[in-house]
Protein backbone atom coordinates (compact mmCIF):
# COMPACT_ATOMS: atom_id res chain seq x y z
CA UNK A 1 0.00 0.00 0.00
CA UNK A 2 1.49 3.68 -0.82
CA UNK A 3 1.33 6.00 1.50
CA UNK A 4 -0.66 8.57 -0.91
CA UNK A 5 -4.16 5.66 -0.34
CA UNK A 6 -6.13 8.08 1.52
CA UNK A 7 -9.55 7.79 0.74
CA UNK A 8 -10.85 5.76 3.49
CA UNK A 9 -9.41 8.36 5.99
CA UNK A 10 -11.66 11.13 3.81
CA UNK A 11 -14.55 9.53 3.38
CA UNK A 12 -14.38 8.96 7.65
CA UNK A 13 -14.38 12.24 8.18
CA UNK A 14 -16.42 13.50 5.31
CA UNK A 15 -19.23 11.08 6.96
CA UNK A 16 -18.23 13.13 10.60
CA UNK A 17 -18.43 16.44 9.38
CA UNK A 18 -20.98 15.16 7.17
CA UNK A 19 -23.48 14.42 10.50
CA UNK A 20 -22.54 17.16 12.48
CA UNK A 21 -23.57 19.94 9.46
CA UNK A 22 -26.56 17.84 9.00
CA UNK A 23 -27.24 18.47 12.73
CA UNK A 24 -26.60 22.12 12.53
CA UNK A 25 -29.02 22.42 9.62
CA UNK A 26 -32.31 20.04 12.02
CA UNK A 27 -31.30 22.81 14.96
CA UNK A 28 -32.27 25.20 12.18
CA UNK A 29 -35.42 23.93 11.21
CA UNK A 30 -37.99 24.62 14.58
CA UNK A 31 -40.17 21.74 13.62
CA UNK A 32 -37.45 18.89 13.61
CA UNK A 33 -38.07 16.14 15.77
CA UNK A 34 -35.62 14.59 15.66
CA UNK A 35 -31.26 14.10 15.55
CA UNK A 36 -29.10 13.56 12.49
CA UNK A 37 -28.14 10.40 13.87
CA UNK A 38 -31.86 9.21 14.12
CA UNK A 39 -32.42 10.27 9.99
CA UNK A 40 -30.46 7.30 8.94
CA UNK A 41 -33.73 5.02 10.75
CA UNK A 42 -36.20 7.65 9.45
CA UNK A 43 -34.66 7.28 5.53
CA UNK A 44 -34.67 3.81 5.47
CA UNK A 45 -38.29 4.17 6.55
CA UNK A 46 -39.66 6.86 4.37
CA UNK A 47 -37.92 6.23 0.99
CA UNK A 48 -37.69 1.98 1.03
CA UNK A 49 -40.02 0.54 3.26
CA UNK A 50 -43.40 1.75 3.24
CA UNK A 51 -42.86 3.01 6.44
CA UNK A 52 -42.05 -0.69 8.46
CA UNK A 53 -39.36 -2.74 8.51
CA UNK A 54 -37.91 -5.76 10.60
CA UNK A 55 -35.08 -4.85 12.86
CA UNK A 56 -33.10 -7.07 11.09
CA UNK A 57 -33.41 -5.65 7.94
CA UNK A 58 -33.22 -2.14 9.58
CA UNK A 59 -29.97 -3.03 11.12
CA UNK A 60 -28.97 -4.32 7.97
CA UNK A 61 -29.52 -1.01 5.61
CA UNK A 62 -28.44 1.16 8.08
CA UNK A 63 -25.38 -0.71 9.13
CA UNK A 64 -25.94 0.23 12.92
CA UNK A 65 -25.42 -2.62 15.68
CA UNK A 66 -28.48 -4.44 17.28
CA UNK A 67 -27.99 -2.59 20.56
CA UNK A 68 -27.31 1.29 18.70
CA UNK A 69 -30.38 0.50 16.88
CA UNK A 70 -32.19 -1.07 19.91
CA UNK A 71 -31.67 2.22 22.30
CA UNK A 72 -32.01 4.44 18.95
CA UNK A 73 -35.94 2.88 18.01
CA UNK A 74 -36.61 3.39 21.77
CA UNK A 75 -36.04 7.16 21.60
CA UNK A 76 -37.84 7.44 18.71
CA UNK A 77 -40.75 5.44 20.01
CA UNK A 78 -40.63 8.12 23.03
CA UNK A 79 -40.63 10.71 20.64
CA UNK A 80 -43.70 9.53 18.63
CA UNK A 81 -41.95 8.84 15.36
CA UNK A 82 -42.44 5.45 15.20
CA UNK A 83 -43.79 2.33 16.94
CA UNK A 84 -43.48 -1.37 17.26
CA UNK A 85 -45.66 -3.91 16.15
CA UNK A 86 -45.06 -7.97 16.41
CA UNK A 87 -45.36 -9.74 13.03
CA UNK A 88 -48.99 -11.68 12.21
CA UNK A 89 -46.81 -14.84 11.82
CA UNK A 90 -44.15 -15.04 13.84
CA UNK A 91 -43.91 -13.28 17.30
CA UNK A 92 -40.08 -13.51 17.19
CA UNK A 93 -40.21 -11.02 14.65
CA UNK A 94 -40.82 -6.92 15.07
CA UNK A 95 -41.72 -4.71 12.50
CA UNK A 96 -40.68 -1.02 13.57
CA UNK A 97 -43.98 1.29 11.73
CA UNK A 98 -43.88 5.24 11.01
CA UNK A 99 -46.42 7.19 13.02
CA UNK A 100 -48.56 10.01 11.31
CA UNK A 101 -46.12 12.43 13.35
CA UNK A 102 -42.49 10.16 11.73
CA UNK A 103 -44.44 9.98 8.13
CA UNK A 104 -44.74 14.27 9.00
CA UNK A 105 -41.14 14.60 9.58
CA UNK A 106 -40.29 13.55 6.28
CA UNK A 107 -40.40 16.56 4.30
CA UNK A 108 -38.59 18.14 6.79
CA UNK A 109 -35.72 15.33 6.28
CA UNK A 110 -36.25 16.12 2.12
CA UNK A 111 -35.68 19.94 2.56
CA UNK A 112 -32.13 19.36 4.80
CA UNK A 113 -31.34 16.40 2.33
CA UNK A 114 -31.26 18.93 -0.25
CA UNK A 115 -30.08 21.72 1.92
CA UNK A 116 -27.09 18.88 2.84
CA UNK A 117 -26.85 18.15 -1.27
CA UNK A 118 -25.99 21.81 -1.93
CA UNK A 119 -23.42 22.38 0.53
CA UNK A 120 -22.14 18.69 -0.47
CA UNK A 121 -21.37 19.63 -3.91
CA UNK A 122 -20.78 23.50 -3.40
CA UNK A 123 -18.72 24.03 -6.81
CA UNK A 124 -18.98 21.34 -8.76
CA UNK A 125 -20.24 20.96 -12.00
CA UNK A 126 -23.07 18.15 -13.21
CA UNK A 127 -20.83 16.32 -14.71
CA UNK A 128 -18.47 16.14 -11.31
CA UNK A 129 -20.82 15.31 -9.59
CA UNK A 130 -21.71 12.54 -11.77
CA UNK A 131 -18.10 11.06 -11.50
CA UNK A 132 -17.79 11.60 -7.61
CA UNK A 133 -20.63 9.57 -7.36
CA UNK A 134 -19.98 7.01 -9.91
CA UNK A 135 -16.27 6.15 -7.90
CA UNK A 136 -18.50 6.11 -4.58
CA UNK A 137 -20.80 4.07 -5.63
CA UNK A 138 -17.29 1.73 -7.05
CA UNK A 139 -15.66 1.77 -3.34
CA UNK A 140 -19.13 0.74 -2.15
CA UNK A 141 -19.31 -2.50 -4.39
CA UNK A 142 -15.46 -3.30 -3.31
CA UNK A 143 -16.34 -2.68 -0.07
CA UNK A 144 -19.52 -5.02 0.03
CA UNK A 145 -17.93 -7.57 -1.71
CA UNK A 146 -14.96 -7.84 0.85
CA UNK A 147 -17.65 -7.80 3.75
CA UNK A 148 -19.18 -10.90 2.52
CA UNK A 149 -15.95 -12.58 2.39
CA UNK A 150 -15.10 -14.38 5.59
Amino acid sequence: MTSKMHGGNLIHHIGLVNGRVYQKLLNNEPKALYRSEQAKILSVLWNDTEGYITYTDLSIRTGLANNTLTSMIKKLEEQGLVCLKHCPKDKRKRYVNLTELGWAQKEIGEKIHQELGEIFYSGFSKKEIIQVEEYLNRILQNLRKNEALK
